[in-house]
């Protein structure tokens, strides 16, 4: 079904909820000097090492005013690859999702208003962070903070591990910079430089909600509906159902950039057609926090799923966000709901083709509900060749009501073959039919003309005599001579024997 091939929507599959800890916990973390900035909200749901029980909301406060020791030991529970430690790959899917967005309006540390940044560290050397001028951390303030376990500074004092791998935290946000500052976070381990960059944006100003699919298809029961809800996350591969749409909220500023780290209600007008689904992945973006974030090629959005209901109609989804200076607070998109396949319509082009296991013909489906209408973008339906054939593909998706198949006959199948097409519980055959290819024949020899003659003696011709009219023949005096000497000859002849006498 979809496409933003959502699986762009895979930049999302990655949505958890947690956030990293002013303290740290040691790590088998041995490398050059690395650096990871994250928002506090995003890694609340983990704070306690459970991501099942996510209620975020209550996890925010311990997320963004500073995290002890054994809770990022909680963190590495919750968010690693149960080695016990905290290392920067467990951050990277959530490294991109704040956007590196700090709000100029919002000031010292709290929900959506802090970035934790994290610099990973391979021995016991100071660490500096150097912040920029216009934002301060929640450690050093405006000027250089030195985390100097060497000296066992109190406030690095567990940060590093003895054997020198771990990572030092701190609290980044605003102090004076603007809307459309781009500022650069420096930090430093014996002279191994790290470096990210924190843009500013305004308040939400507008939102603007788009649906991916804008019909799709009802679940057919209100069991079947909220299973839908409470199990379908946006990172699910059911997504490719056509009964789920997915909702994308894009918030902007007044400078109309696109903005992370904004809270947004989904809602819809009838729950019996259309429900918001809430997914069963405590540890994802949606359902717990309805936040945007960025999915990269995705864009900056919150993304949400959309279940049909248990009955059919229209249905309105809307958007809210409630922050900021928005003018605008909320926008709407129609959701229509159709029907279950009903009924299946069948097409061969051609109708006929030759059995030589080449010839192909194409078998289009139209696939309608109960009511007629065409069935959602994305409906599966299956082609099955009963014998002595194929079909490529064998399951294929609707779009606008229609899905397509090449059926090739194998050169034995010489009374046809029949295609049986289902779609959901709607089932329909038709019959491809074969004709054996016309054998080239090669033409006649020539039949002699009829009627009665004679038979004769061969043809010598004319001895190279014409006639002086310019037929055959023989002029009148050559006759005449002729006959003269045929008579001398004969006289002659009879004196001859008289004289033998």
């Amino acid at each position: 079904m979809k496409t933003i091939g959502f699986a762009a929507i895979a930049a999302i599959a990655a949505l958890v909820l947690g956030f990293g800890a002013r303290m740290s916990a040691p790590s088998a973390y041995a490398d050059t000097t690395g650096v990871s900035s994250v928002g506090c909200e995003l890694l609340a749901a983990g704070i306690d090492g459970d991501t099942t029980d996510a209620t975020a909301a209550g996890d925010y406060g311990d997320a963004c005013d500073g995290i002890s020791a054994a809770e990022v030991d909680d963190l590495a529970d919750a968010l690693g690859d149960e080695d016990g430690t905290l290392e920067q790959s467990d951050l990277d899917a959530k490294d991109i999702l704040d956007g590196n967005q700090l709000n100029e309006n919002c000031f010292g540390l709290g929900f959506q208003c802090t970035i934790v940044g994290f610099v990973w560290v391979d021995d016991e050397a100071a660490v500096t962070v150097d912040p920029p001028a216009g934002l301060q951390t929640a450690e050093g303030g405006t000027i250089d903070w030195v985390c100097d376990t060497e000296a066992e500074d109190a406030d690095c004092a567990d940060v590093v591990a003895n054997d020198g791998d771990g990572v030092v935290t701190f609290g980044l946000f605003n102090d004076t910079a603007d809307a459309g500052d781009v500022k650069t976070v420096n930090v430093e381990q014996e002279a191994v430089a790290q470096s990210f960059d924190v843009t500013l944006v305004g308040d939400a100003h507008d939102v603007t909600l788009t649906l991916l699919e804008s019909v799709i298809q009802s679940n057919g029961s209100a069991s079947a509906a909220a299973a839908c809800s409470t199990d379908t996350d946006v990172e699910d591969d059911s997504l490719s159902s056509a009964t789920t749409t997915i909702g994308i909220a894009v918030v902007i500023d007044r400078d109309d950039t696109e903005l992370a780290r904004v809270t947004v209600a989904a809602s819809s007008d009838d729950e019996d057609i259309a429900v918001i689904a809430v997914g069963d992945n405590a540890t994802g973006i949606v359902g717990d926090t309805g936040q945007t974030v960025d999915a990269g090629a995705n864009g900056i959005a919150s993304f949400f799923v959309v279940c049909g209901g248990k009955t059919t109609g229209d249905a309105v989804i809307t958007a809210t966000i409630n922050e900021g200076d928005a003018d605008e607070d909320s926008d709407d998109a129609d959701l229509t709901v159709v029907g279950e396949p009903a009924s299946i319509a069948l097409t061969a082009s051609p109708a006929a083709i030759a059995c030589d296991g080449s010839a192909t013909s194409t078998v289009t489906a139209k696939v309608t509900d109960s009511a007629g209408d065409n069935v959602a973008n994305g409906t599966s339906v299956n082609f099955s060749v009963v014998a002595l054939g194929t079909a490529n593909p064998i399951n294929a998706d609707t779009a606008d009501g229609s899905a397509s198949t090449t059926v090739t006959p194998l050169s034995g199948a010489t009374a046809g073959v029949t295609v049986i097409v289902t779609a959901g519980d709607a089932q329909a055959s038709i019959r491809v039919d074969c004709s054996l290819p016309i054998p080239t024949v090669a033409p006649p020899a020539p039949t002699p003309t009829g009627g009665r003659g004679t038979i004769g003696g061969p043809d010598t011709g004319n001895g190279g005599f014409l006639g002086q009219d310019g037929s055959a023949g023989f002029p009148m005096w050559t006759l005449v001579a002729l006959a003269l000497g045929s008579a001398a000859l004969a006289a002659g002849g009879m004196v001859t024997r008289r004289a033998g006498k």
